[in-house]
């Protein structure tokens, strides 16, 4: 990738205001100005319009600055997408995990993460190899993937700054589907917490146990979103997503560089999009419509399969992905996941762990709107190495072993049945 150059064959990058769509992102600019001082929506109209307005904001396309609509501004000068929606699959738009022929990322849905045990990033590359950036910035590079007994191995191609550290490490992570996940907010930590058995008490060989967060105030919250748990509220993941992913500063992530590091002096010197010192690109305002119109997404409702359910629950596939979790309204969210961090063995661990997860932890991936997954070809599992249900049951090791080899035992017909109930969800 030289600088300038749009990735996998993206158009180039210009303003969206001359474009036939700019004249509704101008509308939308100026209905998100309106609401930069407005408290919580008061009626049911305008917390509608929050969501259109957020649903306008999550397919927006943004841009470099300085561009001549202030408001659409600020991406890069490092970055992978260029709006919410082309990455997430369920969303505003598709996503896919799939390779090419020569191990290239096909789509947007996929990401090479960088990270090292104590937490940080590399000293050059950051938290994230970004594959796009702006004319006069230099480039990252790109990845490849090499599959390897069914594992995903990635490898840097034309790094631009270098080798890694020796004490950085490699992950794929697929987009995640965002349907309904934004409901986990409203399940009480105490809910949560009520779940876990670090100590299997109960003999099952499932543990489990919440990720506690450190708050500022010198608290702790549970996460809840992230393949491993890493954040306890919808913000504070769409404000990692605006910094890694786009590039753009948030009053979470108020760097404005995004994720360049101090060894990438022309990115940390490329314009930005801030109207003035001190002041984020993507305001609290517009985080919080983004988050509004998240909460609503729904997932499909649940199959009216009661054997198929049985299958589930008798096998022990229920012991963490839980169909339902209770929320402090008094309702439940249907999502099958109960949001704790399960040891899922080597076969599915990370180079390494970070502090508060450890290399093969994983939080329970919510199963709700897996059939989209694989009717548009979304590979399954955190880097999509898994193309159906059965394969990626066949992953699941540690606490999970268990469940996969009752899974096993089942005859043709209640595998059968089972496999068809999960693709269902």
């Amino acid at each position: 990738m030289f600088p300038g150059q749009a990735a996998r064959g993206a158009a180039p990058i210009r303003d969206p205001a001359e474009t036939p769509r700019g004249g509704l992102l101008r509308r939308v600019v100026l209905l998100s100005a309106l609401f930069v001082c407005a408290s919580a929506p008061a009626t049911a109209e305008e917390a509608r319009l929050d969501a259109a307005i957020g649903k306008a904001l999550f397919e927006r396309p943004w841009v470099p600055a300085p561009s001549s609509t202030r408001a659409n501004d600020g991406l890069g000068p490092l970055f992978d997408a260029r709006s919410c929606s082309a990455c997430h699959p369920g969303g505003a738009g598709p996503g896919t995990t799939a390779l090419d022929a020569e191990g290239r990322p096909e789509a947007l849905g996929l990401v090479l993460s960088l990270f090292r045990s104590d937490g940080g990033g590399d000293p050059a590359y950051g938290h994230r190899l970004e594959t796009m950036t702006l004319p006069g910035v230099p480039a990252e590079g790109g990845f490849k993937v090499e599959v390897q007994d069914g594992r995903r191995i990635p490898r840097l191609a034309s790094p631009g700054y270098g080798p890694l550290d020796p004490a950085t490490h490699m992950s794929l992570r697929a987009a995640p589907d965002l349907r309904g996940r934004g409901k986990l907010e409203f399940v009480d930590d105490a809910t949560i917490l009520a779940l876990e058995d670090p100590d299997d008490r109960d003999g099952d060989g499932v543990r489990g146990r919440a990720r506690r967060l450190a708050t500022p105030e010198g608290g702790s919250s549970i996460g809840r979103f992230g393949w491993k748990a890493s954040h306890a509220t919808l913000a504070g993941q769409a404000s990692e997503a605006f910094a890694l992913d786009l590039g753009l500063s948030t009053p979470l992530r108020p760097e404005p560089w995004g994720d360049c590091t101090e060894a990438q002096t022309a990115c940390r010197n490329a314009p930005h999009g801030r109207d003035a010192e001190g002041e984020p690109e993507i305001s609290d305002a517009i985080v919080q419509r983004i988050v509004t119109y998240l909460r609503g997404l729904k997932v499909p409702p649940p199959p009216d399969d009661r054997r198929g359910a049985r299958l589930f629950a008798a096998t022990g596939c229920a012991a963490c992905h839980r169909p339902t979790l209770a929320t402090r309204q008094g309702g439940t969210v249907a999502l099958h996941t109960d949001v704790l961090l399960h040891e899922m063995g080597d076969g599915l661990a990370d180079p390494a762990g970070v502090p508060g997860a450890a290399a093969g932890e994983w939080r329970t991936a919510p199963l709700a709107g897996l059939s989209r997954a694989l009717a548009t070809g979304t590979g399954l599992l955190h880097d999509g190495r898994a193309g159906t249900v059965a394969q990626a049951i066949g992953w699941h090791g540690g606490e999970a072993a268990g469940a996969r080899a009752r899974f096993d035992a089942l005859d043709a017909a209640e595998r059968r049945r089972l496999i068809a109930y999960v693709s269902s969800l």
